[in-house]
């Protein structure tokens, strides 16, 4: 009887203890489950130009791995849309021909969202207001100027963004800003705008611009309901990359796009001369190296 006592008392006590119901301390809790990717992402990839044949750090295989791991649903590229239109891919940077061609290769859509007029290339900055402030401005918005020689990670990081959307801001306080470059960036938030409305909001868009022009196509597209992909966190993920030498194809559109060049720089006068001069060169560079890297910033520059 005492036992059967005892039996009861054991085990009542052991239905009143709370202890006995907890997991051991040492034990965690299971992890949250990630919260889930936003239904519309975009990625803004800075470009450097020329500078890719001098920077090993950001050779133009780098973009390469940006679209491999992001798997974009449409491209939009800092090429204007009428030379775009027209198969003359030569009015933009080099490196636009060859994301091109990696996004046809992939079937992925590509929309121009660039825009300037020839007259712009050489028209000077508004003023200085007040006069006295010429070193500060100078200072302030040097980066604007600079040889676009930055790495991969410089180029897509926080560091280089803030540098430009300073020096713009004292453009704007001294010079009251650049009505040019203003009209440029609002036609490029524009282009981009409309490309992904009527691609019906794909879910994923990524572009290639000037490493300048980075902010600006990143604000756009955030207005238009994108979430911001960070192409530096991503690349340095990724499994898939691209590898292998430039594609005999991109070789030969640089080809025509130098004979074109050619012919134009002979007619041109003034900055559109310089400036069908300058890709004329950055063409030779690229088709006898075959884009790799790499070369002297001297060797780039067109011949006097």
């Amino acid at each position: 009887m005492l036992r059967r006592v005892a039996c009861a008392l054991l085990l009542l006590g052991a239905a009143c203890n709370p202890d006995l119901d907890r997991p051991p301390r040492h034990a965690k809790p299971p992890p949250c489950p990630p919260p889930p990717e936003p239904a519309l992402q975009a990625m803004v990839v800075g470009t450097i130009g020329k500078m890719h044949l001098v920077e090993s750090r950001y050779p133009l295989s780098k973009l390469g791995d940006t679209m491999a791991v992001f798997k974009p649903d449409l491209v939009l590229l800092a090429v204007r849309v009428d030379p775009y239109r027209e198969g003359h891919l030569e009015d933009a940077s080099f490196e636009m021909t060859y994301v091109e061609h990696l996004a046809k290769k992939r079937g992925v859509p590509v929309e121009p969202i660039d825009w300037f007029r020839e007259q712009d290339l050489d028209a000077p900055l508004p003023a200085l207001d007040p006069y006295d402030v010429t070193e500060i401005e100078r200072r302030e918005a040097e980066v604007l100027s600079l040889p676009k020689l930055y790495t991969f990670e410089q180029a897509n990081g926080a560091e280089l963004a803030e540098k430009v959307f300073l020096a713009d801001r004292a453009q704007a306080r001294h010079r009251g800003g650049s009505p040019i470059v203003a009209r440029r960036h609002a036609w490029m938030q524009h282009l981009a705008a409309s490309a992904v409305s009527r691609h019906g909001k794909p879910k994923r868009v990524l572009a290639f611009v000037d490493v300048i022009d980075r902010a600006t196509i990143d604000l756009a597209l955030r207005a238009v309901g994108y979430d911001a992909r960070n192409p530096v966190e991503l690349v340095a993920q990724a499994k898939e990359v691209a590898i292998g030498d430039m594609p005999s194809d991109v070789i030969d559109a640089w080809k025509k796009q130098r004979d074109r060049l050619h012919e134009r720089s002979a007619k041109a006068t003034g900055a559109e001369k310089s400036f069908f001069a300058d890709h004329e060169r950055v063409l030779d560079v690229a088709i006898e190296k075959k884009a790799a890297c790499c070369v002297t910033q001297s060797a780039l520059a067109p011949p006097k």
